[in-house]
């Protein structure tokens, strides 16, 4: 359907909907044929569970204001009314979106054929994604630890989960429903430290949101087609799914495509080097890389991102800020470490305690004398999980242990380089940590059932130690919980927040033909400024100035300048003759006055 908007068909939505229908005929035909009624039934239960719990934890507010929710919301609303691609900039008007929108494109459809207002469909599908990527991850969960309790158990602390700074807040004296989530959510200074439960609760549905379930789905297809080998059939909805990934959220192209490929070479038996029958594999990759950049090509040539260039970082991360934020999933991992490293080992007892002895402490020294120690225990960890991957040792635990690596890598990766952007100095890491850890959360989360069972081969001892993690994560969810019933009101509505007023203009905005151009009062970034444009997502002749700099580069600030300065004038002029002028000067249509 996007490739019929690409060539010009303006009726890429039905073209849509009909692959929708074909697609869910498919689908069911394929589910009825297998007949595995209960791990259907509970991936179905796990999903509208987890999608009900979601929009309940976001009843209290609703609202689409502040944030990034209204540049989100003005995406989907662009979607919904354009005849091509890429769509307008509800910004800029005259202008094309210069953002990667395919994560909002994958909901245009659906939200078309439901007829439901924006408003209300924008705060379902926050619902529906948190429902997609928990049954998700509960199929990888299964996946890594053979049972439905350690699917459940990656679901819970991959999704639902809170951070140990929640805990942290209650020794402090803060009471469960009034827990500091925003603080959590920026646990390092001067970088953003959100997590998948605090991202949903947020309710920016911005591309790391919406690229999450795409990114999981790949790993799910990559990971089965790894056990025997990939077909035809696997490496193009790989390609597909890979594509759509790297679309909605460039962030997520590295690790989509390295988890892909290294579950596709992992497989349970070894590790498949080039040569062999492990050409085929590697021939995949390739082709899964090349297909997917190919499925989305034309996106690709017309979207310039304001790229900076990957420099050296100048600030690092202390450990206890990187323990208050993945150390539920962490310290598993540093412990079944210590269990890998012995594994790899063809020695006696005493000399594996010896060398790990020695291992440990030659860590710590190096962290004292760098003064770098989260790089340190980082980088350790990650050598023991690829050493233990590429040798005999890891057994059928090798995809899971393969994964963990590459979660921990995500967590490396701000301590070495980070990608410049026009954030400066003081908040050079902020987006590179953020993408990063959001991505290891989940890659270290499907990981865990294995962690626990390397790292405490007692069962006694594992209830103990995942009963203790799990005490640690809940805090969070649970204070979202109580903050549900002391909330004033509930809802779904995300205009309800508007004027009346402001409200109807919006309706008869939506109304208007393709091509219309709105002015509308200027302000600042994530204010209630551009909210009708954002709202209908007919274009405004200039929204928030700042984002337009964000995405085109500073260039963008004398055709922003000129057009703020069109505004004030056209605003603060008494002279109809001079109104006159200016709207047909810049090809205005309406003025919104307001309430």
């Amino acid at each position: 359907a996007w490739w019929a908007g690409v060539m010009g068909l303006g009726e890429w939505r039905s073209l849509g909907a009909a692959v929708l229908v074909v697609t869910a005929v498919i689908g069911g035909g394929v589910v009825w044929s297998r007949k595995q009624w209960r791990k259907v039934l509970i991936c179905e239960a796990i999903f509208l569970a987890i999608t009900a719990a979601v929009i309940f934890i976001r009843l209290d507010h609703p609202q689409i204001s502040l944030t990034e929710k209204p540049m989100d919301l003005g995406i989907f609303a662009s979607l919904l009314r354009a005849e091509g691609f890429p769509p307008p900039d509800m910004w800029l008007a005259g202008e094309a979106l210069p953002y990667y929108y395919w994560g909002a494109l994958l909901w245009t459809v659906p939200l078309w054929v439901s007829h439901l207002p924006l408003e209300f469909g924008y705060n379902l599908i926050v619902g529906i994604i948190g429902g997609m990527v928990g049954s998700l991850l509960w199929m990888l969960g299964r996946r890594a630890g053979g049972s439905h309790w350690s699917g459940l158990l990656v679901t819970f602390f991959g999704f639902l989960a809170g951070t140990p700074d929640g805990m942290r807040q209650l020794f402090a004296g803060k009471k469960l429903g009034a827990l500091d989530y925003w603080h959590s959510s920026r646990q390092i200074p001067d970088t953003i430290t959100e997590w998948p439960l605090f991202t949903a609760h947020l309710g920016d549905l911005h591309p790391h949101l919406l690229s999450m379930p795409v990114a999981c789905l790949g790993l799910l297809v990559a990971w089965h087609a790894g056990k025997k080998g990939p077909n035809v059939a696997h490496t193009a909805i790989l390609a597909i799914l890979f594509g759509v990934a790297w679309a909605a959220n460039p962030w997520a192209m590295p690790p989509t495509l390295a988890g892909i490929a290294i579950l596709l070479v992992a497989g349970p038996d070894r590790w498949h080097w080039p040569g062999g029958d492990g050409t085929k594999r590697w021939l995949a990759i390739a082709a899964v890389g090349i297909g997917g950049w190919l499925v989305t090509a034309p996106f690709h040539l017309g979207f310039k991102p304001f790229f900076q260039g990957i420099k050296t970082v100048f600030a690092w991360t202390d450990p206890g800020h990187l323990l208050l934020y993945a150390g539920c999933q962490f310290i598993h991992s540093g412990i079944e470490d210590t269990e890998v490293l012995a594994k790899t080992m063809v020695a006696g007892a005493v000399v594996k305690r010896a060398v790990m002895l020695l291992a440990g402490a030659a860590t710590l020294v190096l962290a004292a004398a760098t003064g770098r120690p989260t790089l340190v225990f980082l980088a350790g960890i990650m050598i023991v999980f690829v050493v233990a991957v590429l040798t005999d040792s890891a057994g059928g635990d090798r995809p899971v242990l393969a994964l963990a690596a590459l979660g921990t890598f995500l967590l490396l990766v701000p301590e070495v380089v980070y990608v410049a952007d026009s954030y400066g100095e003081a908040l050079h890491r902020m987006n590179t940590v953020f993408k990063a850890y959001i991505q290891a959360w989940i890659l270290l989360a499907i990981a865990l059932p294995v962690f626990l069972r390397l790292g405490f081969r007692q069962k006694p001892m594992r209830w103990v130690v995942l009963g203790l993690a799990v005490a640690i994560a809940l805090p969070h969810p649970l204070g979202l919980i109580i903050q549900q019933f002391k909330a004033e009101s509930w809802g779904l509505d995300g205009m309800a927040w508007m004027t009346p007023g402001d409200r109807a203009i919006v309706e008869a905005l939506r109304l208007e033909p393709v091509g219309t151009v709105v002015a509308e009062a200027v302000g600042g970034a994530y204010s209630e400024y551009a909210r009708l444009s954002s709202a209908s997502g007919v274009p405004a002749y200039l929204g928030w100035a700042n984002h337009e700099g964000v995405w085109r580069g500073g260039e963008i600030y004398a055709e922003t300048g000129l057009r703020e300065e069109l505004l004030s004038r056209l605003y603060l002029s008494r002279d109809p003759r001079e109104i006159w002028k200016l709207v047909e000067e810049a090809g205005i249509h309406l003025v919104a006055i307001g309430s």
